[in-house]
């Protein structure tokens, strides 16, 4: 099984800037996502996006079968 995560610029630019364990829960929550599919703790919001909480932080993405697109990264 192959998937592909695309990452918003603001969102990546935001992980940057993170330390190193809230970058690996990120990481993890997008890689869990990406084999699991969207998981029970995801929540849906508007215009298709989901959010999900990944340690400190709140991931926003949205998803088309194997493609995941992050959209953002706020804190908790």
């Amino acid at each position: 099984m192959s998937f592909h995560i695309e990452w918003e610029r603001l969102a990546g630019q935001a992980y940057d800037m993170l330390g190193k364990d809230a970058q690996a829960a990120i990481a993890l929550a997008l890689v869990r996502t990406a084999r699991q599919g969207i998981t029970d703790d995801a929540q849906p919001g508007q215009g298709g996006q989901w959010t999900l909480r990944a340690g400190d932080h709140i991931i926003v993405f949205t998803e088309n079968e194997f493609d995941l697109y992050l959209v953002a990264i706020e804190p908790a």
